[in-house]
């Protein structure tokens, strides 16, 4: 795929949206089922306002989809090759803390 300063620039969006902590904590809790708003505050150890509003974040770059049920909201995740790039770059400061090589 080519790349140009449209895409590069969309890309430094999404990087910046994953510089969160909160926000790679709530992509890994939904990585293989859906939640409501309450289950993950419980898991994630966050209030009800952070977590909406990291979630509101994550759903405007399309990270996570959300559908209504009854009176609930449920999240999951949209795209996991998403994850695949943030334990990339775990893999990578995993080798920078051990002071390891980056190759195979």
């Amino acid at each position: 795929m080519p790349v140009n300063d449209a895409i590069l620039a969309e890309a430094v969006k999404i990087y910046k949206v994953l510089s969160n902590m909160n926000r790679i904590k709530i992509l890994y809790f939904l990585e293989n089922h859906e939640a409501n708003v309450s289950s993950i505050v419980d898991h994630v150890q966050l209030s009800q306002p952070i977590v909406s509003h990291q979630l509101a974040i994550l759903y405007h770059y399309q990270l996570v989809t959300r559908h209504k049920r009854g009176k609930h909201v449920y999240y999951c995740l949209d795209d996991p090759h998403i994850l695949e790039m943030v334990d990339a770059m775990l893999g990578h400061v995993s080798h920078e803390i051990k002071g390891e090589p980056h190759h195979d």
